[in-house]
């Protein structure tokens, strides 16, 4: 079996200053990567800063986590200013940047006014656009539908002159077959393991076609989990917590494949891509979809239990060929939680301890908390996230 890399979805509930802390332990556990959403509003109307200010901030204090937007759309920047923020940003982390892409959602884009027709067609223009200013200090013509460009070249290399690797989100055949021809990798929604190789088959075969092997592709499992250290996590406590980014997690097309009921009511004709948070109507009808999915559906998208039952579920990801692995972690005690996976999961299937910060953590953070040490050491983020 294949030794899998693993990540972090960044909480965007934490205020700025944990975040930074968060990805600053994070390294020091020994995550792998930090993964952030690009929005400027979210489905559960949160804070949404800036990814890239973030990102900044957490590179200049690491040394070895990759970070990277899960996911990024073509719409809202000129592929030349979106390639000048790549290569800077890989300059500050010294290599560290990774680019997940998608086609966008209408939370980002209609409040704004920011146009996302023919959304395919404009991303891979968009990439090819990235892929011409980044992989060469040349100058680059470019004669597109939607871009076009005069031996422009970029001011700014990533570092050393590497490749960034570019990841896509696809799940249609149209977007399959442009991340097998043009991507690095692929990173899709919430699926479960016993059709994640499935998926990938489209791509697989699109990269034959192009002249690619498929067997380099970064293949990435988004992979919600609630677990509990001392006793497993029961399911009214996942409940509450999925409940809230049902729509995140539920893919229809994939809930049919299972078996089970997804025929919301007509009116209900609003989904995670079409919310525009500024709309009451669109947010009203977005709210009673969510309450109306069912649970045993809402369910089958979040992994819980004990730490033994996410081990399993990682163990059928890989075999189903990811390459890396990214939690949301939805635990009741998120801190002790995000260590445990570090200290006792990682090692199994990385076949070396775990870092010394990961296991000395892992046996002593009770005792930090109750001699109020942890809140010194890490303020605020052990009571943010308690």
């Amino acid at each position: 079996m294949k030794q899998p890399t693993f990540g972090f979805a960044m909480p965007l509930f934490l205020p700025l200053d944990a975040q930074v802390r968060l990805g600053k332990l994070l390294d020091l556990l020994g995550y792998d990567c930090l993964w952030f959403p690009d929005h400027l509003l979210m489905a559960d109307e949160s804070a949404c800063p800036d990814c890239w200010s973030v990102m900044a901030a957490i590179a200049a204090q690491t040394r070895r986590i990759r970070l990277g937007p899960a996911v990024s759309d073509p719409h809202r920047l000129h592929p030349a200013v979106f390639a000048q923020r790549l290569a800077t940003l890989d300059q500050l982390s010294r290599g560290r940047i990774v680019l997940a892409l998608g086609t966008g959602e209408a939370m980002n884009l209609d409040p704004f006014g920011i146009p996302w027709d023919r959304k395919v067609g404009r991303l891979k223009e968009f990439i090819l656009v990235l892929r011409g200013l980044l992989d060469s200090p040349e100058p680059f013509t470019f004669r597109g539908d939607f871009y076009q460009l005069d031996r422009a070249r970029l001011a700014v290399r990533p570092y050393g002159g590497r490749r960034v690797p570019i990841l896509m989100a696809a799940l249609g055949p149209m977007m399959q077959r442009l991340a097998g021809r043009y991507a690095d990798g692929w990173l899709p929604v919430v699926l479960p393991p016993e059709f994640y190789a499935e998926y990938f088959l489209p791509i697989a075969e699109a990269a034959r076609a192009a002249g690619r092997p498929p067997g380099a592709l970064e293949k990435v499992a988004a992979v919600p989990i609630a677990f509990g250290l001392e006793k497993p996590v029961e399911r009214k406590q996942v409940l509450r917590a999925a409940r809230q980014h049902a729509l995140t997690l539920v893919w229809p097309p994939v809930a049919r494949r299972l078996g089970l009921d997804f025929d919301p009511p007509p009116h209900l004709d609003v989904d995670y891509i079409r919310l525009n948070p500024c709309d009451p109507d669109s947010l009203r009808k977005f709210d009673e979809l969510r309450e109306w999915i069912p649970e045993e559906l809402l369910l089958r998208f979040v992994w819980y239990g004990d730490l033994d039952r996410i081990s399993d579920t990682v163990r059928k990801f890989v075999h189903a060929g990811a390459t890396h692995v990214y939690f949301y972690n939805a635990s009741p005690d998120p801190l002790s939680s995000t260590v445990a996976l570090a200290a006792r999961l990682f090692p199994e299937f990385r076949g070396r301890p775990a870092p010394w910060a990961a296991r000395v953590l892992d046996s002593g953070l009770g005792l930090l908390r109750k001699t109020g040490l942890l809140s010194r050491l890490m303020p605020p983020l052990d009571s943010i996230v308690r």
